[in-house]
């Protein structure tokens, strides 16, 4: 998924698509995807349910709007502008705001519905990832791509390196948290996370004597 178009843009400032996107998410945390209705979101959004379906043609899409909503908060514009800044830095602003969103409680309740409820409904799971997770890899993939010969960057493979660095943000502190074993990381952490993240990257630069 490429950082979002002017028309993506222009659909998240629509005031209605807003309060649709806003609507199902409250109602998807509260009763899950397969207990959620469209009517039910009409209901939360303040419009018709004829309004919900003509942004979104089935509930599994407005699912999939919602998470890529999420994943709009972090690259709207983030890499791009980031271009201007040397590498090491762009992708640390990027990794932190990423971890915001993929720690955060409502992303963490998202994933669990998807889990729960994937069997039931298949499709649901491949617009999650398409949604998510791809989304933010094919960003990453891309910026890493257009500047792979840079001197500052250590790259073989964009794609591949884009995934490691996801991995590598995220790890078993994720899946702990999912399973409601523990809490979200401290931002201590938090911060070397990023860090080891941002080496896997960046040429390192010899120690100064």
């Amino acid at each position: 998924m490429p950082p979002i178009s002017s028309a993506a843009a222009k659909r998240s400032a629509n005031p209605r698509h807003r309060a649709i996107l806003d609507g199902a998410k409250s109602i998807f945390l509260e009763h899950g995807f397969g207990g959620a209705s469209m009517d039910e979101v009409a209901l939360a959004a303040g419009v018709s349910k004829m309004t919900v379906y003509r942004y979104f043609a089935s509930k599994e899409e407005l699912f999939a709007g919602v998470i890529t909503d999420l994943c709009d908060r972090i690259v709207v514009d983030n890499l791009a502008v980031a271009s201007q800044q040397p590498p090491e830095r762009a992708l640390a602003a990027f990794a932190r705001d990423l971890v915001a969103i993929i720690f955060a409680p409502e992303t963490i309740e998202l994933h669990r519905i998807v889990i729960a409820e994937s069997r039931r409904f298949p499709e649901l799971g491949k617009f999650f990832y398409e949604s998510g997770p791809q989304g933010c890899i094919d960003v990453l993939a891309a910026y890493l791509e257009r500047h792979r010969d840079h001197p500052d960057l250590a790259i073989d493979d964009p794609r591949e390196a884009a995934q490691e660095f996801l991995d590598l943000l995220r790890g078993y502190p994720h899946l702990r948290l999912l399973l409601g074993l523990d809490t979200a990381p401290a931002r201590g952490e938090i911060d070397k996370r990023i860090a080891a993240a941002v080496r896997l990257l960046v040429k390192q630069k010899p120690a100064s004597r």
